[in-house]
């Protein structure tokens, strides 16, 4: 990261690019993830949230975007994004033939961590889950995201059942 990112939100540029490069699927991804989680539950319109490509809760100390760009495009503006807010970070990278997969930056880290995926029982709270062996897990809420060593979920068949891909339809509300 260089002085001149950190300085562009200062001179009244965007930090993130314009939404040009969001799909619709993307959006709706987006829009169903924040709602899904509670950070949204204010009844805001996520139209305004599309323009600024993000979604800040302050309350929550955290901030939410997506992309449909694959690893590691759009890290850089994360971080600046990251960084200037001063708040952890969820991106949510929406691929039309692969689901939602997300990516976590804690506030002061400078490592990504990488390819979680949604999970929720009925009436839960979201969480990120890896999607590989190990790995933290993440609750994610209207009060924040919250880092776990153990796993939400006792066994592998609900950790299957549990996960949603959001491939075909914006399913992230936890019912099959």
């Amino acid at each position: 990261m260089n002085m001149i990112t950190l300085q562009r939100p200062l001179e009244g540029e965007p930090v993130l690019p314009p939404t040009t490069y969001r799909t619709f699927r993307t959006h709706s991804r987006f829009g169903a993830f924040l709602s899904a989680t509670g950070l949204s539950s204010g009844g805001q319109d996520m139209s305004a949230h599309a323009a600024d490509g993000f979604y800040a809760d302050r309350e929550a100390s955290v901030v939410v975007t997506a992309t449909s760009c694959d690893r590691p495009l759009f890290f850089p503006e994360c971080e600046a994004l990251a960084q200037f807010l001063q708040m952890d970070l969820v991106l949510m990278r929406f691929d039309p033939l692969l689901g939602a997969s997300f990516d976590v930056l804690m506030a002061g880290s400078d490592s990504w961590l990488c390819d979680f995926l949604a999970w929720r029982r009925d009436g839960g709270d979201m969480w990120l889950v890896p999607a590989r062996a190990s790995g933290p897990y993440f609750c994610l809420n209207e009060s924040g995201l919250e880092a776990f060593e153990g796993a939400p979920y006792a066994n592998g068949s609900e950790r299957y059942a549990g996960i949603i891909r959001a491939i075909e339809a914006p399913s992230f509300e936890g019912r099959f």
